[in-house]
Formats: C-alpha cells, sequence, structure tokens
C-alpha cells in the first residue's frame, strides 16, 4: 500500500517537473540551449496527440489531387504517411522527386500516422495535402513521405526511412532529388541528417538543435520567426553563421520572419508557426491576424531545380 502510494506520488512529482521545465524553456528568449530540444516533453506534446484540424477541405481541387495513404516501413519501424500524385506511375519511365517531412514533439505518438493531421500543424504538408488546400507544385510534382515517430528523429531512423522509400518498388523515385524538410523537433532532424549525403535540398523550419557543418553539401534554406517563443530564432541564427563560416560555398537561403503566428488552437505559443508562411501560398490568417509571407510555390520551385 505504501510503495503503491509512494510511486504514484514519484510519478505525479515527475509529470508535474516536466510540464514545469518544458513551459520554461518554451518562454527562453535569451540564450540558446547547447544541446536539441528533442527531449522536450511539453505540454503541446502531452495535449495535442490525435487532434483533428479544423478547418476544412477544398472540394474544388478534389480531382486533381493523387492520394495520401497510411503505411507501414518495416526496416525503420515508423508508420508514414505517403501522398503520390494522381499522375504517378501513369508513365513507368518517369520518376518523381520525394519529399520527406519530419513533423515536430507535438505530434509524436505510437498510434496511427494519422496523428500527424494535427490542428496545430495546419499549414504543413501531409496537412494540406489531407485537406486538399497544398501548393500545386507541391501536390503535382512530388511524392511525399511523411513518418510519425514517438522517439524523436536520429540520423539514423531518418537515414533508413529515406533509403527504403527511395528503393521501394511501389514507387517511382528519382534518387537525385530526394528533399528533407522538417519543423521544430524535426527541423533538428533535418539538421542531423543533413550530412548523409542524400538530400538534394535542406529545409529547416523553426528548428531546434545544433548544426553539425561537416559533410554538408546540399543546398539549405531555413526559415525561423523572430518572434518564436518555443524555439528562440536564435538557434537558427547560431547555425546559419556556423554553415556560412564553415561552409563559405554553400548556397544557403535564410528567411527570418518579424513577425510568425502562433499554432491554431495555441494562443500561448506565439510566433511557432512559421511553417503556415513557409509551405502556404497566401499570407496566414491566424486570431483575426495577417501575417506577411508565403513562400510556398517558391520554395517548391526551387527544391525542384536542385540535384545531386
Amino acid at each position: 500500500m505504501k510503495l503503491g502510494l509512494g510511486v504514484a506520488c514519484l510519478g505525479f512529482f515527475l509529470v508535474f517537473l516536466l510540464l514545469v521545465l518544458s513551459r520554461q524553456l518554451s518562454h527562453s528568449h535569451s540564450s540558446v540551449h547547447p544541446e536539441p530540444l528533442d527531449s522536450l516533453v511539453s505540454k503541446w506534446a502531452l495535449e495535442m496527440e490525435e487532434k483533428d484540424v479544423k478547418t476544412g477541405n477544398d472540394p474544388s481541387k478534389e480531382d486533381e489531387y493523387g492520394a495520401q495513404v497510411e503505411k507501414f516501413e518495416e526496416k525503420s519501424g515508423l508508420k508514414y504517411l505517403l501522398y503520390t500524385p494522381k499522375a504517378h506511375g501513369s508513365d513507368s519511365g518517369k520518376s518523381w522527386p520525394l519529399l520527406v517531412f519530419l513533423h515536430g514533439a507535438g505530434e509524436s505518438g505510437r498510434g496511427s500516422a494519422k496523428g500527424i493531421i494535427a490542428e496545430g500543424i495546419t499549414g504543413c504538408p501531409p496537412v494540406e495535402l489531407h485537406y486538399k488546400r497544398a501548393s500545386a507544385t507541391l501536390y503535382n510534382n512530388f511524392v511525399v513521405a511523411s513518418p510519425r515517430t514517438y522517439q524523436g528523429w536520429s540520423r539514423h531512423s531518418i537515414e533508413t526511412f529515406t533509403k527504403q522509400i527511395i528503393g521501394s518498388k511501389d514507387l517511382y523515385i528519382d534518387s537525385k532529388r530526394v528533399y528533407l524538410t522538417g519543423v521544430s523537433m524535426g527541423g533538428a532532424g533535418v539538421w542531423r541528417a543533413a550530412g548523409l549525403g542524400l538530400f538534394a535540398a535542406l529545409v529547416p523550419v523553426c528548428a531546434a538543435g545544433m548544426v553539425n557543418p561537416k559533410n554538408i553539401s546540399a543546398p539549405v534554406w531555413a526559415f525561423h520567426g523572430a518572434n518564436d517563443v518555443v524555439v528562440p530564432v536564435e538557434y537558427t541564427d547560431r547555425n546559419i553563421a556556423t554553415l556560412k563560416k564553415s561552409n563559405p560555398n554553400l548556397e544557403i537561403k535564410y528567411t527570418r520572419y518579424n513577425k510568425s503566428p502562433e499554432p491554431v488552437g495555441w494562443a500561448d505559443y506565439d510566433g511557432h508557426a512559421s511553417w503556415m508562411q513557409v509551405y502556404g501560398t497566401k499570407d496566414p490568417k491566424v486570431s483575426g491576424k495577417v501575417y506577411k509571407g508565403h513562400h510556398g510555390e517558391e520554395l517548391f520551385k526551387w527544391m525542384l531545380s536542385k540535384s545531386l
């Protein structure tokens, strides 16, 4: 009886401690922590799982889209959503660019990969493809693989998953045109996998973590909101400065938004949803405010111009 009570109290204390720490981290503006934020168990991560997007789809685009289905990749052990354009497979001689999207901490979980279709990442590729609101360049030209993890993004898991998708017998992937993007914790995954040599371009968005500039040869286009209270913009400021110093001939673009919105439904996370500007085709409107910036068409066309 006493032992059970003690274990229960200890469990309550650990949960409380994690919530306090996550709150402190999410409101830190003044310093950049030396380690990635993958270990962050935030209020957002605890409450967002399986939360559906409230906004509807665009029925006018129904006939233009391909299909996004749930699959399981056995070697990496990851469930994922796979989008294939409508024309995929109609010409077996044509190979397709592949975009790998890595979600943030809020979408982590062991459940269905459909848990990625979450309100908090409205604007990200798998959500916009699901609701048929994505950039035309994206839905017409890319195969999109969006894996789901419950334990953060390691270099090994990203490498294993990507290689398996490239080598899939059911897909027609151009191995020289594979691109990696991710948001928040997923952005940290982009930095971790940057030196693998698999990717023709890298797009970290409001990325946690620190970059290791060694062996990075792929062009980089990074994005971050200066008002981000979850992952301070100083992370990306420092990483871009490091890359420019270590790789002076590397193509590096950095878009630093003055103001980015909060994730839909998460008013306390001001500035973290820069992904709505990054992947979007119009200035996003959240809680009645319009935020300048939409790079969707430009970004995906830029990706298509890059090849190994």
